[in-house]
């Protein structure tokens, strides 16, 4: 998932956002203790959709979405949760499902992903995933890799290992693994929520 893809709609201060979270090293965590820039979650928190977007999009709802977004992958959880928990749409619902998982309170992340169902952004998510997989040999990412081509993406089996990551687990590795496929499902639902507002 290209970042020229995400920055395309945006005004100029929203792309260095989107460049600084692209560039950002170490990768967002999968249960962060703080925000990992407190000035960018300060801006993102104080933008209006006019400040966001060169043209607003016209379901108000998914531009917020794209907001709370950023700021998840930001680590930014409690602005985030602000705004997600706003939002009464599947999109809205899958941003507080992410938030949950991260907080690390996964059984509340498997409740709001009960309300998204299926959403339209976990074909791309999963064919993504793929991708990323076949360059791993292991045995962890070719069962995920298949489970992911003959089931699409499952967002509860995601929480799971994440869960099993988060208490220590899983090898240092796997979560390398987990965490770029975490930022890989930011980048996908933020650019979803781009495509279709």
């Amino acid at each position: 998932m290209a970042i020229e893809e995400i920055k395309k709609p945006l005004q100029d201060r929203p792309r260095a956002w989107v460049d600084k979270l692209g560039n950002r090293d170490p990768l967002p965590e999968l249960a962060p203790s703080s925000d990992w820039d407190s000035y960018l979650t300060s801006e993102i928190s104080a933008a209006s959709p006019e400040e966001i977007f060169v043209e607003v999009p016209a379901d108000l709802e998914l531009a917020l979405c794209f907001q709370s977004g950023l700021l998840l992958w930001n680590d930014a959880l409690e602005p985030s949760h602000t705004l997600s928990q706003s939002l009464h749409s599947a999109t809205g619902s899958y941003w507080h499902g992410i938030m949950h998982r991260r907080e690390p309170d996964f059984g509340n992340a498997k409740y709001w992903f009960r309300k998204v169902g299926d959403h339209a952004a976990y074909r791309s998510l999963a064919e993504a995933a793929v991708l990323l997989l076949r360059d791993y040999g292991d045995g962890y990412s070719q069962t995920f890799k298949s489970e992911l081509e003959v089931g699409g993406w499952d967002a509860f089996g995601f929480v799971d290992r994440c869960e099993k990551a988060v208490r220590g687990k899983e090898p240092p590795e796997v979560v390398d693994l987990l965490e770029k496929i975490q930022e890989m499902e930011i980048k996908n639902l933020l650019l979803w929520c781009l495509q279709n507002g």
